[in-house]
């Protein structure tokens, strides 16, 4: 084989090597840009057995109780328990009247004609709303440095709530946690006299 004839058929080996190459990397790059395309779909395609759970006010779903033996600070341990009985002190048998709601982003301040509670040591409370009397029990604890406040009315179809407790003297600012989804909500409480 004469040089002349090895230098073209190296060439065009190189030339075939390379459009091969390209070939593949063409192949290899649309594949992956469809993977990327279908990645970047923000459409969502629901899976076979989906089923979408609708909350409705007209269900009745499973609602937590606590019992009044478990209420108060009763399963917290004995140095908890008297720092906790400390925080919650100035609540105590007392007759509380809420002032009013606020809820997060609106001016408007939300009342009732008659909202009252009484929350005893035991871990039971009363309530007049609106003329109608009722109950139920509470539990305290701390999160962090905040003492926390859980409800839960004696009517079942009444939501069981958990709220920060800030004491201001004879006020009471309590403000909703997102457990029972209450965060957006403000509630200001004044002794009534």
């Amino acid at each position: 084989m004469s040089i002349h004839k090895l230098i073209v058929f190296l060439i065009l080996s190189t030339f075939f090597y390379a459009s091969c190459q390209q070939s593949n990397n063409q192949a290899s790059t649309n594949s992956s840009s469809h993977v990327r395309d279908s990645a970047s779909n923000s459409k969502y395609y629901e899976e076979p057995g989906y089923v979408k759970v609708v909350d409705s006010p007209q269900t009745q779903v499973f609602r937590p109780t606590l019992p009044l033996d478990q209420a108060a600070f009763k399963t917290e341990k004995k140095e908890i328990q008297s720092r906790l009985e400390n925080e919650f002190q100035f609540m105590f048998d007392r007759n509380w009247k809420v002032d009013g709601r606020v809820l997060a982003g609106e001016d408007k301040v939300y009342r009732r004609d008659q909202e009252e509670y009484t929350f005893n040591r035991d871990g039971s409370f009363t309530s007049i709303i609106d003329g109608k009397q009722d109950g139920g029990t509470w539990k305290g604890r701390m999160q962090n440095t905040t003492p926390v406040i859980t409800i839960f009315p004696n009517d079942l179809h009444e939501k069981v709530s958990e709220w920060f407790v800030k004491n201001t003297g004879k006020n009471m600012v309590w403000s909703g946690t997102s457990s029972y989804k209450d965060n957006a909500i403000m509630v200001h409480f004044v002794l009534k006299k």
